[in-house]
């Protein structure tokens, strides 16, 4: 699992074995399914989450997690 504290709220990435894919968690909301970890944390990036607090920061947030290795591992 990994974790990103964000402006709109903790993000987590894990395993979703119901489903076989990567959740992104968005405070306690999932808002996507990935085939990868590094996905779910590319969209993060790039503000495309579906949530909509989080895509509308696209360009004000200087800190994001360009890369899963810069997110916490818990």
């Amino acid at each position: 699992m990994f974790r990103y504290n964000s402006r709109v709220g903790v993000m987590l990435i894990y395993f979703d074995k119901r489903v076989g894919k990567y959740a992104l968690q968005i405070g306690q909301t999932i808002y996507d399914h990935h085939d990868s970890a590094q996905s779910a944390a590319d969209n993060v990036y790039m503000h495309v989450t579906g949530c909509p607090a989080w895509d509308r920061l696209d360009g004000q947030v200087l800190d994001a997690p360009t890369d899963l290795s810069e997110w916490i591992r818990v």
